[in-house]
């Protein structure tokens, strides 16, 4: 999963950016995303997404 570029939502916008770790959360097994992004966006340069909850969408 380390590697693959993802769009994500930043504020409403899209933003492209590359998942640099996949872990999960402890209590339900959740999946998170940690997403490094290409350009930041408010001055936020990684965040941390649920690909099930948040709007992410992978690349080919």
């Amino acid at each position: 999963m380390e590697g693959r570029r993802v769009w994500v939502s930043v504020g409403g916008e899209p933003r492209l950016g590359t998942v640099v770790e996949r872990t999960f959360t402890p209590k339900k097994g959740s999946e998170l995303l940690a997403v490094e992004l290409d350009e930041p966006a408010d001055g936020t340069e990684k965040l941390v997404v649920n690909p099930a909850v948040d709007d992410v969408l992978f690349e080919d």
